[in-house]
This record gives C-alpha cells, sequence and structure tokens, in this order.
C-alpha cells in the first residue's frame, strides 16, 4: 500500500537521508531561537508574551545569568542535530539524553513550580521541541548504519568520553543539588552569592542540556564532517561563557568559579571533534 500525498511530507522529514531539511533542521531551527531568546533577551522568561505566561515571577541579575548560560549549551545542540547524520546507532544516547531533559521539565516546572496544573510557559516550547528531537534521533534517523570497518573507533577512552564523564557529574550536580553553585568548594568559588527556587529551577533545566551534550559526545563516532557544526557550537559557546562571566561579572579579573570549568571541559570537547576526531570518513560519506 503506497503513502497518501498527504503523508509524503512527513515520511520525507522522518526519514530523507541527509542532515538538512529533516526534522533534526527544524529542531535546530527552533533551539537556535532559543540561543538568542536565552543569550540577548533573558527577561522574556519573566514576563507574559501571547499566551506564554512567564515562567517565572521576577527577573534577577543571578537569574539572567544562567539563562544566558543556558543559551550555549542551546546552541551546541542546535548544531549537534543539524550537522550530525543521524543513524540507528549515533542517536541513541543523545536521544535518551533528550527524554530526560523532558522530564525533569515536566518535573520541575509541571509538578514541583506549578503544582500539577498547566500553565504555558516557553519552557514548554523548548520541552516539546527536544522531546521531537529526541524521538526523531531515537526511533526515526534519517541514515542508516555507518559501514563498519576496523578505522572506525568507539569513543570509550577517548576524549569524547572524558568529556562525557565530566559533564554527566555536572549534570548530576545541577539536576539534583542545584544549590551546590552558591557554596564554595577549596579553590572554586560560589557561582552565585545566593540561591532562590527560581534560580534552582533554571540551574536544574541548565543541567538537563549539559546531559544532553555530554550523552551526544559519547554516543556519535566523531569524524571529519560530523564535528565540524558541533565543534563550532562548542567554540561559541565557551565564547558566551567568557564574555557573560569573565568580562561582565568579575569585570576582567579572573575568579576561579564553576562556570570555567564547564568552558574548559566544552573547550576541549570541541577541540576534539572539530580537529582531532577519532575517526575517519565512512566509505559512504567519502562518495559524496
Amino acid at each position: 500500500m503506497q503513502p497518501s500525498a498527504a503523508r509524503l511530507p512527513l515520511l520525507h522529514l522522518l526519514h530523507g537521508q541527509r542532515a538538512h531539511g529533516n526534522v533534526s533542521d527544524l529542531v535546530a531551527i527552533i533551539l537556535l531561537a532559543g540561543t538568542v531568546q536565552c543569550i540577548f533577551f533573558p527577561s522574556l522568561l519573566s514576563e507574559d508574551a501571547g499566551p506564554f505566561k512567564a515562567t517565572f515571577a521576577k527577573s534577577s541579575p543571578e537569574l539572567a545569568t544562567m539563562i544566558k548560560f543556558s543559551g550555549g549549551f542551546f546552541l551546541i545542540i542546535a548544531m549537534m542535530f543539524s550537522g550530525i547524520k543521524w543513524n540507528p546507532v549515533n542517536g541513541k544516547m543523545g536521544g535518551l539524553g533528550c527524554f530526560l531533559c523532558v522530564a525533569n521539565i515536566v518535573n520541575t516546572l509541571f509538578r514541583k513550580q506549578d503544582s500539577g496544573t498547566f500553565v504555558p510557559h516557553l519552557f514548554y516550547v523548548y520541552a516539546v521541541t527536544i522531546l521531537l528531537g529526541g524521538i526523531h534521533i531515537f526511533l526515526f534517523p534519517s541514515n542508516p548504519p555507518t559501514p563498519k570497518s576496523p578505522e572506525i573507533k568507539n569513543n570509550h577512552g577517548n576524549m569524547s568520553d572524558m568529556v562525557f564523564f565530566a559533564l554527566l557529574a555536572g549534570s548530576i550536580q545541577s539536576i539534583f543539588f542545584p544549590s551546590m553553585l552558591c557554596q564554595d568548594f577549596g579553590p572554586i568559588k560560589a557561582q552565585f552569592a545566593t540561591c532562590s527556587a527560581e534560580l534552582e529551577t533554571m540551574i536544574s533545566f541548565a543541567g538537563s542540556l549539559i546531559l544532553i551534550v555530554g550523552l551526544t559526545f559519547s554516543g556519535v563516532k566523531w569524524n571529519p564532517m560530523n564535528g565540524k557544526m558541533s565543534g563550532l557550537g562548542c567554540f561559541l559557546c565557551v565564547a558566551n561563557i567568557l564574555h557573560m562571566q569573565f568580562l561582565k561579572l568579575d569585570g576582567g579579573v579572573f575568579v576561579p568559579r564553576p562556570f570555567y570549568l564547564y568552558a574548559l571541559l566544552i573547550a576541549l570537547g570541541g577541540i576534539h571533534i572539530f580537529l582531532f576526531p577519532a575517526n575517519p570518513l565512512s566509505p559512504k560519506a567519502k562518495g559524496n
């Protein structure tokens, strides 16, 4: 039985064998819009806008900082979705990260903040977008598996996996122990002077974005092609952190804070996948 004409665009989006023009690119575009909103207009999350109610009751410098920080990870995820040719293998860990991120949003926003009452927040737009992306790369990837070859390595034990484990620790801290960013730990100074319930919600949300990035780092077999856009996203994320933390918040004086640890990890991961990926191009990619 042939699919109806009405279903052809959907099938094309789900199964087109390329990185551009399918669900991955649609998700990337929406997350790029989220990047712009978070980095340049963080106060929008504290305002009603059309049908969307304010996610937070009021804005604060600490909350704005955390929103801008999250915007950098939105950018990495957007570039990963658009730049990677997802197949039945490399999308599993990233897709799992998407599902866990959505579950965390529902738990912190719907169950805790809004006490089980649905209030249309902009976060839900991001949650639906990430869920759609997760379903696509986990269940309906657009490309076949990469042909096996002795040259194709896994990511275990190389820089991708090291970055993953460090980001996993950071995501666990952010999701389950967000108040730790308001405390000194040895030479690492507190990221924020005081914590609030809204700031902790934003820290938890950022932790779920960090989880997606970390799992994708470990799940993709990076080669000279699929790491370019993701690596660029990493470099821009690091630039965002340094501009926000070093130039604006600390006035050009280096103070060891948690954000710098994330900047270092993301820089190392970006250099690895952009300049020194562990795998060669697949035979199919060479022939394209």
